[in-house]
């Protein structure tokens, strides 16, 4: 599809997630028109925490965002690791300024919908920008022509396609077909703790990893401190679901987490028994290839990323 002359180029970004709407900005800043189109009725997350690495704000702050994410992260000193049961340090890696000095950028940690609502922002500042909520893609063609129909039958046409929309994206699978996920033997616990619940715990002000048999545990703080964040994984046998909001049983995260050091059983401890979340941890072969004709994926439409080195949103917001 070849433009008027004298008209600027256009992009459909299926996705308002972290990796769609930094796409969109980057588009748009290029001089594109970029529509977004996104199924949820409001652009946000399930609560989580991220960890945002020098490689991703780096982009963030070239697209004009370091105020508001400055004003809303926290800057953790180090990432620490230590042994199950009695503690003991296993290794440390400065980050703070030591981190700033040497990448150039800081070491942020965030909530996601902390982060989810900066890049919204910014998006509906952007004139070039235009945010459909609520809508749902039905189709789009597999040859890679940059066109969709969504669920209303409306058809929506532009010059480059972006699938952003996640581990399910409808993009890829008409692309290049469905993409069966294979179970890792691991499952998540994650939840979100007012820092005030968890006084004299002693959360220090690192990236935590307590690393045991068959589990390691991770936290640290989010939102200026307010918020601790958390993620356990343990192995398991066999799961079935693949969703990272499925609510667990407070009483099955202690047990799993049971003899573990103080500062740990404190903060299963302190996890709100109606927000305990749970998820399987799924990967999938890597794709051969991202891109057809003029539509192309990122994130998890091409490369879901397991937790374990923090780089998932990272590495879509480089995408």
């Amino acid at each position: 599809m070849t433009p008027k002359a004298g008209a600027s180029l256009t992009a459909l970004v299926v996705g308002g997630g972290v990796g769609g709407l930094t796409a969109a900005l980057a588009l748009a800043r290029k001089g594109l028109s970029v529509t977004v189109v996104e199924q949820a009725q409001a652009l946000g997350e399930v609560g989580a925490g991220l960890q945002v690495s020098p490689n991703a704000t780096r982009v963030l702050f070239s697209l004009g965002l370091e105020a508001a994410l400055s004003a809303l992260a926290f800057r953790p000193e180090a990432v620490e690791a230590r042994g199950w049961r009695r503690g003991q340090e296993i290794s440390r890696a400065p980050l703070g300024e030591t981190a700033r000095r040497r990448y150039g950028f800081p070491y942020f940690h965030m909530h996601r919908a902390d982060l989810v609502s900066v890049l919204e922002q910014a998006c509906q500042a952007e004139p070039r920008i235009t945010l459909r909520l609520g809508e749902t893609v039905a189709a789009c063609p597999g040859d890679g022509t940059p066109s969709l129909v969504l669920a209303s039958g409306e058809r929506m046409e532009a010059d480059v396609l972006v699938g952003a929309d996640g581990l399910r994206s409808v993009v890829r699978e008409a692309l290049f077909g469905p993409a069966a996920p294979r179970f890792t033997g691991n499952v998540a616990w994650r939840g979100l703790i007012p820092g005030d619940r968890l006084e004299g715990a002693d959360i220090r002000p690192v990236a935590a990893l307590w690393m045991g048999p068959g589990a390691h545990f991770v936290h640290y703080y989010v939102r200026g401190g307010t918020l601790v964040n958390f993620v356990g994984v343990v192995e398991a046998d066999d799961w079935r679901e693949e969703s990272w909001s499925s609510r667990g049983e407070a009483a099955d995260l202690r047990r799993d987490f049971a003899g573990w050091h103080p500062t740990v059983r404190r903060i299963v401890e302190a996890a709100p028994k109606d927000a305990c979340f749970r998820w399987a941890l799924f990967d999938r072969d890597p794709l051969p290839r991202w891109s057809r004709g003029a539509a192309t994926l990122l994130g998890d439409a091409c490369h879901p990323t397991l937790p374990f080195m923090a780089q998932g949103a990272c590495m879509a917001i480089e995408d």
